[in-house]
């Protein structure tokens, strides 16, 4: 009888970390509730810095279409590509999420995502883009659904 051997790698999966937005928002609240505002952005700010080193490297050297590609790709896996719209110019990268797959997927399965959830768009993103060299600011924020603009731009002096 012949020897049956099945040899799989992770990348043979699909690629879906919905669970992942519970936690790190379980995550996110335990922080803020024991230790206050500040812990809760220190605590995204570190993961921003670890998360987006990477990304943050590409981007000095490729420019936004690298971060625009990123985001692209993230909303794609998710299965939200039609909840994303990117305007990409010289100077900036503007996005806007109609709605945000992490907060829909919590509310579906239950969760309530916490009042300190919405600083995974200003603090992670604000860092990245510190990390980047750029600018950022959020035009708006839902926190009912996670509607957003916000804007990824070139410094001034660059």
């Amino acid at each position: 009888m012949a020897d049956l051997h099945i040899e799989r790698k992770a990348s043979d999966n699909k690629y879906l970390h919905k669970d992942f937005h519970v936690t790190a928002d379980i995550g996110i609240s335990y922080v803020g509730t024991n230790y206050g505002d500040q812990a809760v952005k220190e605590y995204l700010t570190q993961y921003a810095n670890s998360f987006y080193k990477l990304l943050a490297e590409k981007v000095k050297r490729n420019g936004l279409t690298e971060l625009e590609s990123n985001f692209i790709s993230v909303y794609k896996k998710e299965e939200w590509s039609e909840f994303l719209h990117t305007n990409l110019t010289e100077n900036s990268l503007e996005i806007t999420i109609d709605k945000c797959p992490a907060i829909t997927f919590m509310k579906q399965s239950g969760h309530t995502p916490s009042k300190w959830y919405k600083e995974t768009t200003y603090v992670v993103y604000s860092q990245l883009a510190k990390m980047c060299n750029l600018d950022f600011s959020v035009f708006y924020y839902d926190e009912n659904d996670g509607k957003t603009k916000f804007v990824f731009s070139k410094r001034n002096n660059e």
